[in-house]
């Protein structure tokens, strides 16, 4: 792997090894300290920092996990932390090497061990000796030069540099950085306001406050500075940036105006079973034009925040096409985009985390009054959008009616493929049950302790679709009656798609356990008209009905998919139904060898007219419906949704058009991927 990344002169094939490297690790760190070993090899060739930019994938992959309460990330780190601490403690890593392992954590948003950080013993009482500070020049010069257009890329680097320092070197740093009095070093200096880092912080708005002293803040830059610190917690660096707006305001930095940007296009994406929705515009401020993008993430606010810069407005919109056509999103007005991103904002605020640094770039594209940090709790975001009005309004019945609504979301929406639980107290929990109702006990149990997370995700996406156009209002409400039901304490097995989420849960862990069986592969197809006449039932209905059985994701159970087949029908004749059920067996086998091969899959298909083809959906679809555990949505991509309510459209009469063109090679896609 390592080798391959080091060969790669394809951007996106390197992106895409670093990937699946990262994954690999995830879930089989056994190999991490061989990676961490050629990181640190001192040759520091090509081969070492393919390894570092897998080691710093890998830990990224980590924190994620982490964050979202998944055990292997916390595997990953303990493992790599041993190992090198091991190192460390047998031959103590020389400052360059401390340095570049603090880069490769940076790099990955984790703050560097023991082993990747310099003591002080470059200090003295505090005071650092001046033969003792690095040449700043010869530090940023490089750093500007390469990246000097992107001023937010310039920061992360310096991020990276300055995170293995001492802390008192560190704010010395930013402090000497943001003295030189560019437009660059100051536009770093707000950057540094929301550093998670206390002293970096007041060391930003200190350099701040002396550009101000001075006269020498661009009246650009100062103008952000109110609409930064409503986002900073009440300490010394709040204070001094304070002063910083005092000074900047005397010498007229209050009359500067701002151009009032255009959003072309605003969309969101629901949030995902992270609690992660994206955010996403097209702006235009003068003739300059970008793609923001931000990333809020339940319990961490505003997780990520960049500009993507645009040449042209054909460029703009080819860019926003291209994003938007990786993630299910709705479009949505600019007030509400602005509403989401202040609800992040808030959250952050109220858990003591700073903003992504990028912020600072959406600040002032959007406008530096367009954020004013809102509540981000639950029940304070069902009355910001007045559904807590609405509801209370409503009889029984429609609020019953609502929650009902929510059986459908599992298909309807795309980021609900991601809606269960997996945490390292769950998958205990689910291991020490000896039962499947011990397990899904266990799995009820931990959703209660999650209600107000679960509420909270529902509340955002009641925020998001309200405004959302195309989409009829029940669509929103509902979201909000399930949030309201949750805050209220309702039972949730009584919210249908609490229990979609509880039986999700079930799934997932089942087939990371791998607890999935094999197909037979073998038999021989028969005539079996006469016996499906008998049955109530054709030959085309039965093609489906077994085709959706062979390509289905998890397998069903045969009292699930043939109980279901079967139940209600009268046999006439002593011995019919076992005769019967032979010929679907060998149908069924039969249907198994051929659904991995696409022209035998159309040559099946092809024989059918198009009433038949009907009956042939009518047979996919009734088998979807009769297993859906075995159709878990977390296994299912976009297209295969797609083409599933297609499907379902045919059964119901409409005309097949060109599903009939792509179902050979769907059906031998979704064979190859089964379980």
């Amino acid at each position: 792997m390592i080798a391959a990344i080091g060969a790669a002169t394809d951007d996106a094939a390197r992106a895409r090894l670093l990937r699946d490297g990262a994954r690999g690790l995830l879930f089989d760190p056994s190999a991490i300290a061989d990676v961490a070993a050629a990181a640190i090899n001192p040759a520091d060739d090509v081969a070492g920092q393919a390894a570092a930019a897998l080691l710093s994938s890998a830990l990224d992959e980590a924190r994620m996990a982490t964050e979202n309460g998944v055990p292997e990330g916390a595997s990953l780190t303990e493992a790599l932390a041993t190992a090198l601490t091991a190192w460390d403690s047998a031959h103590p890593f020389a400052p360059e090497l401390r340095l570049r392992l603090a880069q490769i954590y940076a790099r990955a948003g984790l703050a560097p061990p023991p082993f990747a950080t310099l003591f002080a013993d470059v200090t003295a009482k505090g005071n650092v000796a001046s033969e003792d500070m690095p040449d700043l020049d010869a530090l940023l010069n490089p750093i500007f030069r390469e990246l000097g257009d992107e001023p937010i890329q310039v920061h992360a680097a310096l991020v990276e540099l300055l995170a293995g320092l001492p802390p008192e070197l560190a704010s010395i740093l930013v402090s000497m950085t943001i003295a030189r009095q560019g437009a660059l070093e100051a536009r770093l200096g707000l950057y540094w306001l929301l550093d998670p880092k206390p002293g970096l912080r007041l060391a930003a708005a200190t350099a701040l406050l002396s550009l101000a002293d001075a006269g020498t803040l661009a009246p650009q830059l100062g103008a952000l500075l109110p609409a930064l610190r409503k986002l900073l917690p009440d300490d010394p660096a709040r204070a001094a940036l304070d002063g910083a707006i005092r000074r900047h305001m005397r010498i007229g930095g209050a009359r500067t105006k701002s151009s009032i940007p255009t959003i072309h296009r605003a969309a969101a994406s629901l949030p995902d079973g992270a609690g992660a929705q994206s955010l996403i515009a097209a702006v235009q401020v003068g003739g300059r034009r970008v793609v923001a993008m931000a990333m809020l993430k339940q319990g961490h606010g505003v997780k990520d925040a960049f500009l993507i810069p645009c040449a042209s407005a054909t460029e703009q919109k080819h860019m926003l096409t291209r994003i938007l056509d990786e993630i299910e999103t709705f479009d949505i007005p600019p007030q509400t985009l602005a509403e989401a991103l202040a609800r992040g904002l808030g959250e952050g605020l109220a858990l003591g985390l700073m903003p992504a640094p990028g912020l600072v770039d959406l600040v002032e594209i959007l406008g530096p009054d367009a954020l004013v940090p809102l509540s981000g709790e639950a029940g304070a975001i069902l009355v910001s959008i007045g559904a807590a009005e609405t509801l209370a309004n409503l009889p029984a019945a429609d609020l019953t009616a609502l929650l009902n609504a929510s059986a459908d979301w599992i298909n309807r929406f795309d980021q609900a493929d991601s809606w269960f639980e997996d945490t390292a107290a769950l998958r205990a929990a689910l291991a020490r049950a000896r039962t499947g109702n011990g397990r899904e006990a266990a799995v009820w149990k931990h959703i209660e302790t999650r209600r107000n997370w679960w509420a909270r995700q529902f509340a955002v996406s009641a925020a998001t679709l309200k405004s959302a156009r195309g989409l009829d209002s029940t669509v929103w409400l509902a979201c909000a009656a399930v949030a309201r039901a949750i805050l209220d304490g309702l039972s949730l097995k009584q919210i249908p798609i609490m229990a979609d989420i509880a039986a999700m849960t079930l799934d997932a862990n089942a087939a990371s356990n791998g607890n999935v069986s094999s197909r037979s592969r073998s038999g021989t197809q028969e005539d079996i008209g006469s016996l499906l006449t008998q049955a109530g039932m054709n030959q085309a209905y039965l093609q489906g009905y077994l085709t959706a059985l062979v390509v289905a994701p998890l397998e069903p159970s045969p009292e699930d998919w043939l109980g279901s087949l079967l139940s209600g029908i009268e046999f006439p004749g002593e011995g019919v139904i076992d005769r019967l059920i032979g010929f679907i067996m060998e149908h069924a086998n039969q249907t198994d060898n051929d659904a991995g091969d696409p022209k035998a899959v159309a040559r099946a298909l092809d024989a059918l007219k198009e009433d038949d083809l009907k009956d042939w959906a009518a047979g996919f679809d009734d088998l979807v419906k009769a297993t859906r555990h075995s159709w878990s949505p977390r296994l299912l991509a976009a297209d295969d949704k797609r083409v599933l309510r297609d499907i379902e459209r045919i059964a119901k009469g409409a005309e097949a058009g060109a599903l009939r063109a792509v179902l050979p090679s769907w059906v031998a896609r979704r064979y190859a991927l089964r379980r």
